[in-house]
């Protein structure tokens, strides 16, 4: 496979960044799209500090009638909120990571911000009945609908090296220091939600389809998103001090090798064995092909790993 870019080099690098960004727009703009379109017509809180922001723009409209359109909507409270989050993830994780996240929090202020008509487009769009929405047959498609989207776009913009903000920051950073799946992690935190909002709107069968959206939403975060899920590579190859020295430069990992013979060959070949985080799997790919095309890799899931194994900080 040839690449687009070589990342070893500065505008190679800036190359990846571009397009990251891009990215990041596109994943901040289908995230939206599945709570604007998708959850808010059908009375659904989405996840983590969306759906507190949908929350106090619902009590907003109870409450207080003549209040500008920009308070009754998710948008600005989506934008506050992730102030404080934005300035521990800068501390924690990496510079990079935050304005890449702060690119999708203004996306999604922006889109979120009330000028978009979800029902309206159900109706229009999709031909969705109007007297239809409040029906339990009609939620649960579009609760299901609306997991695809947003689990997608958010494991997605994670895998990459970004995020849409929110619940998503604190995952990360947890997921970083204690290896805990964040698709989990964020169930938790969005199921407890649901219940306080479904508590505080008076409806549990509208919290009843958020855990179903929920549950959906998480099994696509966590198979789009495999960042510290960790795997055992062995490359069989010929060419072990030049596949084991581009990984090392490459990859910033050690690896170690060992003498194996091909039995229905009777030649002589190196194991070059190294482990890391999945999401790294497609760069050693890249890396062993450039070296050596008719290298035999194979790819183990490791459970758990003890000892010094850098986790390298996504950038």
């Amino acid at each position: 496979m040839t690449r687009l870019y070589d990342e070893n080099t500065k505008k190679g690098r800036i190359t990846r960044d571009v397009l990251r960004y891009f990215l990041v727009i596109f994943c901040s703009i289908l995230y939206s799209v599945g709570v604007v379109i998708f959850l808010d017509p059908i009375k659904l809180v989405s996840l983590g500090l969306t759906s507190v922001g949908q929350i106090f723009g619902n009590i907003v409209s109870s409450n207080w009638q003549e209040a500008p359109s920009f308070l009754k909507s998710p948008g600005i409270y989506v934008l506050v909120l992730n102030i404080p989050l934005l300035i521990w993830g800068f501390k924690e994780l990496s510079p990079k990571f935050v304005i890449f996240t702060v690119v999708s929090i203004a996306v999604q202020t922006i889109f979120m911000f009330g000028w978009i008509d979800g029902e309206k487009i159900l109706i229009d769009v999709f031909k969705i009945n109007a007297n239809s929405l409040n029906d339990n047959g009609t939620r649960l498609f579009l609760a299901i609908i609306a997991a695809l989207i947003c689990g997608t776009s958010i494991g997605i913009a994670l895998r990459y090296g970004a995020s849409t903000g929110g619940v998503d920051i604190v995952a990360q950073i947890i997921s970083f220091k204690k290896g805990i799946s964040i698709g989990v992690f964020e169930m938790v935190v969005n199921v407890t939600l649901a219940i306080v909002n479904g508590v505080i709107i008076n409806d549990m069968a509208a919290a009843l389809f958020t855990f179903i959206f929920i549950i959906i939403y998480s099994l696509v975060v966590d198979k789009v998103h495999t960042t510290y899920n960790f795997v055992r590579v062995d490359i069989i190859t010929k060419e072990k001090e030049a596949v084991s020295m581009a990984l090392i430069e490459t990859i910033k990992r050690g690896c170690t090798a060992i003498n194996v013979e091909g039995e229905y060959t009777k030649e002589e070949k190196y194991d070059v064995f190294i482990v890391i985080s999945s999401y790294e799997l497609e760069k050693v790919r890249r890396t062993v092909a450039d070296i050596d095309p008719n290298a035999f890799i194979m790819v183990s899931p490791i459970k758990r790993v003890l000892g010094k194994f850098f986790k390298h900080t996504i950038s």
